[in-house]
């Protein structure tokens, strides 16, 4: 009886421990992650005289520019990684040093899709016995140091490329295997989702020899979708669709994937996505056609050349023009290569023969001449913005002209739109009114103002505070300083009108931005000096 018992009992746990094994494996790992927030910009590299430093926003200089480099992985949290020769130092707001029971540790560092230099903002990696693994702000080790390299991820921010054995796989910030490391090359396709990259899968490539790789596609789970075989492939990351458009090349011959559907069999010599169209550009041998996002043949790949803009598409064969629409509809004796819709249902942003800019409207008359290099219309605004070399014209919705501005920039504040020249500024509301300063920086207490050709400052109750003495200014910017010329060069006054640095830089700018005694341009405080010696 006793010996029946257990047995009973041996079987009992055996079954529990599969039916956890099983649940386990059906649930599945937990992918999901999520990335820190900046919720304020405190900190900026500070750069004088090609040595880096710490700039707070209010002015501050929180760490003297003394290292050779400086990363600031989160521009709220008070940690700050210092290069200076060969040693690499991490510091907090009070110089204080932090990690030094690690070997080395830095921040991942990226470059964005703009080309510029960005970092995790979540996690940092470290360095013991040389290999790496990843570590929280607080100094808590989120992975040993188990792996070769540890990188930013190209084209899928906030995850994290590694290397063991020669072989590349993916983790994110909790440390968790997103992608097996098997792989000689991975990347992510690129796709953002909710200002998110999280849903965006990965093309993955092994190396048929030192030179060359193929490819293939492997979705968010790392589900495999096209296999490795692909001489290229990329997805069309303007599509949001759960089933990815993928293009992928084999044999010198384009093909266009639903997911691990091929559409169009690999018969093209190139294939390219039209933005905000649903259709391709497609080339057989020396001819052109358009294809639609199901593969079907819109537009047959007969033409020499072939351009898609708005809602035409230009065709040219033998030398005569042809225009479609994007169903394949010829468009007879039209004024116009390109229409595209404003946001008010009411106009088109038009494109002459000579490639220059109007509006027409929906009975295509012309309502705006064609003649400026570019007309953009501002979301949310409706406002059309037309430029002609360093000229700025601003119509309102309704295409009537509001602002007409030479050499002059163009910035969007808040819900407003500022057109700045040498000699003037202008507000504008997103319905095209024009207001006055006090109106849009209703938190400053002081306001450029202008007398005789000269800029000043006055308070809410037009009283001068700072005299009419100055070529231009900027207003008082976030941080509580703007920008006064005089003789070709920028000084700094603070929020109360008070001298921060007398006239010093030359900027070529006509609204450059100051924190302290400090310009910044690109993320990055620059000076010439750190006082008025």
């Amino acid at each position: 009886m006793k010996k029946k018992i257990i047995i009973i009992i041996v079987v009992f746990v055996i079954l529990i421990a599969g039916l956890v094994l099983f649940l386990s494996r059906k649930k599945g790992v937990d992918r999901s992650y999520q990335l820190l927030e900046v919720n304020e910009y405190l900190y900026y590299p500070l750069e004088v005289k090609g040595k880096y430093g710490i700039l707070k926003k209010d002015g501050t200089v929180v760490i003297n520019p003394e290292y050779d480099d400086v990363q600031i992985p989160n521009e709220d949290k008070g940690i700050f990684i210092f290069k200076k020769e060969n040693e690499v130092i991490v510091l907090n707001e009070n110089s204080e040093r932090l990690f030094s029971e690690f070997k080395e540790v830095t921040g991942i560092e990226g470059i964005s899709s703009t080309g510029e230099r960005i970092f995790n903002n979540t996690v940092l990696k470290y360095k013991n016995n040389d290999k790496y693994g990843l570590l929280d702000f607080s100094g808590k080790k989120i992975t040993d140091e188990m792996f070769d390299s540890v990188e930013s991820l190209d084209e899928k921010y906030g995850e994290i490329l590694v290397k063991q054995n020669g072989k590349y796989g993916v983790i994110n910030v909790k440390g968790v295997q997103m992608v097996d490391c098997k792989y000689d090359y991975i990347k992510g396709d690129g796709f953002i989702k909710d200002s998110s990259y999280i849903d965006g899968g990965y093309i993955v490539g092994n190396k048929v020899n030192n030179s060359v790789y193929n490819y293939g596609y492997i979705d968010k789970n790392a589900k495999e979708i096209i296999g490795i075989g692909q001489e290229s492939i990329y997805r069309v990351t303007e599509v949001d669709n759960d089933d990815c458009y993928l293009v992928a090349k084999e044999n010198g011959r384009y093909a266009l994937y639903k997911g691990n559907n091929n559409l169009t069999d690999y018969k093209y010599i190139n294939m390219y996505y039209n933005n905000g169209t649903g259709t391709f550009t497609v080339q057989k041998n020396k001819s052109y056609g358009l294809i639609d996002l199901n593969g079907k043949v819109i537009i047959p790949e007969q033409y020499e050349e072939l351009m898609v803009v708005g809602i035409f598409a230009k065709a040219s064969k033998d030398g005569n023009d042809y225009i479609f629409d994007l169903n394949g509809n010829k468009v007879e004796n039209s004024a116009f290569v390109s229409l595209q819709k404003t946001s008010t249902d009411k106009y088109y942003i038009s494109i002459d023969s000579d490639y220059k800019y109007g509006v027409a409207d929906k009975e295509k008359n012309v309502v705006i001449e064609n003649i400026y290099d570019y007309i953009e219309e501002i979301p949310t605004t409706g406002l059309l913005i037309a430029t002609k070399g360093n000229d700025i014209t601003i119509y309102s919705a309704g295409t009537k002209e509001l602002v007409s501005v030479s050499n002059s920039e163009l910035e969007k504040i808040g819900n407003y739109l500022q057109i700045t020249s040498a000699t003037e500024s202008y507000f504008l509301t997103a319905d095209g009114k024009k207001v006055d300063n006090k109106t849009v920086y209703l938190e400053n207490n002081l306001f450029a103002n202008k007398v005789n050709g000269k800029w000043g400052f006055i308070d809410l109750q037009d009283n001068v505070i700072v005299d009419y003495i100055y070529d231009e200014v900027t207003e008082i910017n976030e941080f509580g300083f703007a920008g006064v010329k005089q003789n070709g060069k920028w000084g700094v006054i603070d929020s109360e009108g008070n001298i921060v640095l007398e006239p010093t830089y030359e900027i070529n700018s006509l609204n450059p931005i100051f924190i302290g005694k400090f310009y910044v341009q690109n993320g990055i405080a620059y000076g010439e000096k750190l006082s008025d010696e």
